[in-house]
């Protein structure tokens, strides 16, 4: 195991990762990574997780970050699909709209993605009857 007090991984705000202070460079390592291996335990620490090994993740927002979207189906950095429907964990954060990619895991909607939506949608987008706002009115 890692020295849980200096993390080798990194995740960045704008959701690249980086190992030992570098970005990581094969987006392919980065999505195994993400799809596989990354969770987050009841104290909000991340961690990569393998059978035999355990390493600390310092995560400077969220894991993952919003790139795109058609209609209602999210597209992250890590090229996963998030579809919005009434069940999804939607939540405002300093006005920001974060949604739960899985297990505790969230995304932060990027800016491009997010004025596009405002453009749209208007203040919320309304789904199966439930309003999950874009921004704080």
């Amino acid at each position: 195991m890692n020295d849980e007090t200096n993390p080798d991984f990194k995740i960045m705000r704008d959701g690249t990762w980086h190992h030992d202070g570098a970005p990581i460079k094969r987006e392919a390592l980065a999505k195994l990574f993400s799809d596989r291996a990354l969770s987050i335990d009841e104290q909000g620490l991340y961690w990569l997780k393998t059978p035999y090994e355990k390493y600390p993740v310092e995560v400077e927002d969220v894991p993952y970050v919003i790139i795109g979207y058609d209609g209602l189906n999210l597209r992250t950095n890590m090229n996963e699909t998030i579809e919005l429907n009434a069940q999804a964990q939607w939540e405002l954060r300093g006005g920001i709209p974060y949604i739960e990619v899985r297990a505790g895991l969230f995304a932060r909607i990027g800016r491009a993605p997010l004025y596009n939506m405002i453009e749209e949608f208007g203040e919320f987008i309304e789904v199966d009857g439930r309003k999950l706002p874009l921004g704080e009115v």
